[in-house]
């Protein structure tokens, strides 16, 4: 016994070191495994959210899907009904004079070329339009979900504040259409008031035509310009907000209303509208090209009335040198933008917005912007800040993918 007190006598000094740098070493690793558990915990936690999130995009992606292809038919059969051509045809049958008659056959030609112009424009315009509400919506959902699991508080998006935010894309339907249509019409008279009805016109000639009204109407009447003013056809000035909306509810509308027509008016959205309708005037025109390929429907002009394959030089005659009288090719125009919807294949200009690589990125890029904070909150940088930093970040993502 005296001799393990003379040892710990002799090393006390070595004992309470050993036992100190023990004692820290203890003290270390707890703390150090806290740190690798806490870390760990975050990075599930981290990658729950991430799979939380996506599974809510894709679902909202989803849903835009399925929205947009009811709106599509819904304004295709309304610009239809705008530009419709039965009650001219009607006083063409009662065999009018000659001045009436050609009256009513040049309203005809200005009607065919504005219907087939409003489909292709306003339809691109209603599938950004709808790419960019319902992402807002999702992220302002989504981050306020996020915010009341971790405050136990009420979602601040009621059913009230959804109707109201998305009736802009039926008041577009409904009356702000008509209105966009009035101003193609003006824009289409004077592109082709100089084409008389005998002249005879062939595929380049109707994509020039496009071509130029297309840069007209995203570019003229800047009041009267859907791109420039999209606030003009998409808000009522005589409605006004339900009057059931809480005045908080009152203000998040505004707000966001007011960063829609903010991404709506930037200058990355006119290109990237500019690329869809670019797109969208190829397959009009890819579908108008049949009467030109059909033998009988060629011109009688010299160099044209041979077959598209001469047997004789064993020539092919393409397409686009084929010219037809303008009053030939207008019911040919009138009828493409029709319901074409055969053995459950979607018409190509819907499948093209749906599937196209930019307004997939478009949405992409609103949802993640706003779904990282709640509108409104203290201390933080407003939506619209961020959105825009946001647009400022991706301009390079917009590339041609139209072309």
């Amino acid at each position: 016994m005296s001799s393990l007190y003379d040892f710990v006598k002799r090393h006390r000094r070595k004992l309470a070191v050993g036992g100190v740098a023990l004692g820290g070493a203890a003290i270390a690793f707890t703390l150090l495994d806290r740190h690798i558990s806490q870390v760990r915990d975050d990075e599930r936690k981290k990658q729950l959210e991430i799979v939380r999130k996506r599974n809510h995009f894709e679902s909202t992606d989803a849903a835009i899907n399925t929205t947009f292809i009811q709106v599509f038919n819904q304004l295709r059969d309304r610009i239809a009904e705008i530009h419709d051509t039965t009650t001219l045809k009607e006083a063409l049958r009662q065999n009018p004079d000659k001045e009436e008659k050609l009256r009513l056959w040049n309203e005809i030609k200005n009607l065919c070329f504005s219907n087939a112009v409003c489909y292709v424009i306003a339809e691109a315009f209603i599938g950004v339009l709808l790419r960019i509400q319902l992402n807002i919506l999702a992220g302002y959902i989504y981050s306020d979900n996020k915010a009341g699991i971790n405050n136990n508080s009420e979602s601040r998006f009621s059913s009230k504040f959804q109707h109201a935010f998305l009736n802009i894309s039926n008041f577009f339907i409904k009356e702000g259409v008509k209105e966009f249509s009035d101003t193609a019409l003006l824009n289409v008279k004077s592109c082709v008031a100089f084409i008389q009805l005998q002249d005879e016109i062939g595929l380049d000639n109707v994509e020039n035509i496009f071509t130029q009204i297309q840069d007209r109407i995203l570019s003229d009447f800047p009041e009267r310009n859907l791109v420039l003013n999209p606030g003009r056809f998409l808000l009522s000035t005589t409605e006004s907000l339900p009057t059931d909306m809480s005045e908080r509810e009152k203000e998040l509308y505004k707000e966001a209303i007011s960063e829609t027509l903010e991404i709506l008016e930037s200058q990355e959205i006119l290109n990237l509208l500019t690329r869809a309708c670019r797109r969208g005037f190829s397959l009009l025109i890819d579908k108008l090209a049949d009467p030109f390929i059909d033998t009988d429907s060629q011109s009688d002009s010299s160099d044209q009335q041979q077959n598209i394959l001469n047997p004789d030089i064993n020539e092919f005659v393409s397409p686009c040198r084929v010219r037809l009288p303008l009053v030939k090719f207008l019911p040919e125009l009138s009828s493409v933008t029709d319901e074409s919807e055969q053995d459950g294949q979607r018409e190509e200009w819907l499948t093209c917005l749906l599937d196209s690589p930019d307004l997939k990125s478009l949405g992409a890029n609103v949802y993640e912007s706003f779904s990282t904070s709640s509108p409104g909150g203290a201390g933080q940088n407003t939506l619209g800040d961020q959105a825009w930093q946001m647009f400022s970040s991706i301009k390079s993502k917009f590339t041609s993918n139209f072309s």
